[in-house]
């Protein structure tokens, strides 16, 4: 799953990002892709929108609990 925004000159590039979720008894799940920051995003905005495009798609995800999430640049 891939999230991608225009990317703005200079900027950061593609980060690469993992966020895994749980709803006890009932669905977990992780999930990776890529997410281009908008010019000015902060990290709690990736932080949202990748939350929302992961649970929005599946309804036993929404509300879920967030058990871990990385945002790191895509680069070795």
């Amino acid at each position: 799953m891939s999230t991608v925004h225009p990317i703005s000159a200079g900027g950061p590039g593609p980060l690469f990002w993992v966020l895994s979720v749980d709803k006890p008894g009932v669905v977990s799940t992780t999930r990776s892709g890529t997410y281009t920051p908008r010019p000015g995003a902060t990290r709690e905005d990736a932080y949202l929108e990748i939350y929302q495009e992961v649970t929005a798609g599946h309804h036993a995800l929404r509300g879920a609990t967030v058990l871990f999430f990385s945002l790191e640049p895509n680069r070795l």
